[in-house]
């Protein structure tokens, strides 16, 4: 893997050996932190419509999403929207075995 390159890297976790330029924002694990965190993913589903909105709706993605950030785990969307681009929203926990927490956090 190449973390210079802008495309999703093939393992979670290698989002945190990006360079700054690649990470769109970071947040706090703490309750305010994570409220934080959730609107930033639904403003990327509701500006990034699913191509397949309807099966799995963005409400029932974020319930999801506020599950996986209340126990410390990530989460991560990767889907093609209505206008044929691919969609790449990752919210990844740090510090975790073997990677560091960058970017000044």
């Amino acid at each position: 893997m190449d973390p210079n390159q802008p495309t999703p890297p093939l393992e979670i976790a290698h989002w945190l050996r990006k360079p700054a330029r690649h990470v769109v924002e970071t947040f706090e694990n703490t309750p305010d932190g994570i409220e934080v965190a959730l609107k930033w993913m639904r403003n990327g589903g509701e500006e990034h419509v699913h191509l397949s909105e309807e099966p799995f709706p963005l409400d029932e993605r974020m319930k999801y999403v506020e599950d996986d950030l209340r126990r410390g785990a990530d989460s991560v969307w990767g889907y093609y929207s209505t206008n044929s681009r691919y969609v790449s929203r990752a919210l990844v926990a740090c510090p975790r075995a073997g990677e560091r927490c960058p970017y000044g956090r």
